[in-house]
């Protein structure tokens, strides 16, 4: 609960995005403590998600992890998620990062991001959740 006010307060002061684009939000954990501010890349992004509670433990020496995603917004969002790992000194463990996973998030539904690490030197990760575009795009010279 003490997470919700925070982010909720984050968000509303966000301004609103004019183009899509693809980046989004994320969370992060610092040595067990989880960032009391949410990180946005996408304001309107932001404002159509939050992130309502993050769980951590311990399983065979790995950080399992899973991460509660609620839609703020009354249609369906075709999203994308990844996580992050990283070692006691805060360095990213290169080629074992999670790969970008597809999400449907209906109208006001909530679901459950679940994360393990790939490693036993994985002790913190970051999140991060995407918007897919449903536009054709055309890339130009």
């Amino acid at each position: 609960m003490k997470y919700i006010v925070p982010l909720f307060a984050f968000l509303m002061l966000s301004a609103c995005a004019t183009q899509p684009v693809t980046s989004g939000i994320s969370v992060e954990q610092s040595k067990n403590n989880f960032n009391e501010q949410l990180r946005v890349d996408n304001p309107d992004l932001g404002n159509k998600l939050a992130i309502t509670n993050v769980k951590t433990r311990q399983t065979n020496q790995l950080t399992d992890v899973v991460v509660t995603l609620s839609s703020q917004y009354k249609k369906s969002q075709y999203l994308q998620y990844q996580f992050n790992w990283f070692d006691k000194d805060g360095f990213i463990i290169k080629g074992n990062h999670s790969p970008w996973q597809a999400l449907t998030l209906f109208g006001f539904a909530k679901t459950q991001l679940p994360g393990l690490a790939p490693s036993t030197d994985a002790v913190t990760f970051s999140l991060a959740v995407r918007e897919v575009s449903t536009e054709s795009q055309e890339f130009k010279d």
